[in-house]
């Protein structure tokens, strides 16, 4: 288990999640930094872990979410490979009903929703660029801080596909449905001090 207390304080660090607490400040970090900080499932599966950890742990009291290196999250590592899949038996089709629905809840749904019900307040620090699952991982959060170089990215549509990981639900109902609408059908970059004026994060620093 990655939460082993001494003395007051807790680390565990995996080569690509950084994970400490102290002061009833627990701190995860993206440290994948040579990948823009891409999520692995692998990573993406500690994550989860990590704030449904955190949201019982009596030692916790605020939780930041933050990244090693100039980007935040570029969203989900694509270069990944899958799970080998079983052998299908001769005739079956590809792909069985509700495939993407399923890998859909299975990982960047699942994310979210982890922050999203984590008990305890989490505050995103926003380093750098936050594209697709990176952006709305930021948005699940209960304060966001972004640095002035940071930029938030709908990056979806440029992949022709639809948001995924709560953005079609956070985005409404952070800055309405029209501004909403604007991010995703077009994808355009938002600087952090866009994404301010229109109240999608708290702070510019």
């Amino acid at each position: 288990k990655p939460l082993l207390h001494a003395e007051g304080r807790t680390m565990t660090d995996t080569d690509d999640l950084l994970y400490s607490c102290e002061d009833g400040i627990a701190r995860i970090t993206l440290n994948r930094p040579d990948a823009a900080n891409a999520l692995t499932p692998d990573q993406r599966n500690h994550l989860i872990e990590l704030f449904e950890a955190a949201s019982g742990d009596l030692n916790v009291r605020v939780v930041v979410l933050t990244a090693n290196g100039k980007h935040f999250c570029t969203g989900a590592d694509l270069r990944v490979s899958r799970i080998p899949e079983s052998p299908r038996p001769e005739g079956a089709p590809e792909r069985t009903m509700g495939d993407v629905g399923r890998n859909i809840k299975r990982g960047a749904q699942r994310l979210v929703s982890s922050i999203l019900d984590c008990e305890k307040p989490v505050i995103c620090a926003v380093n750098g660029t936050a594209a697709g699952i990176g952006a709305h991982i930021a948005l699940a959060c209960d304060l966001i801080v972004a640095a002035d170089s940071s930029r938030f990215i709908e990056v979806f549509v440029r992949r022709g596909i639809t948001p995924d990981g709560g953005g079609a639900y956070l985005l409404p109902r952070m800055i309405g449905l029209a501004k909403a609408k604007e991010l995703i059908f077009l994808g355009d970059d938002l600087s952090s001090t866009d994404a301010e004026r229109i109240g999608l994060i708290n702070k510019v620093v």
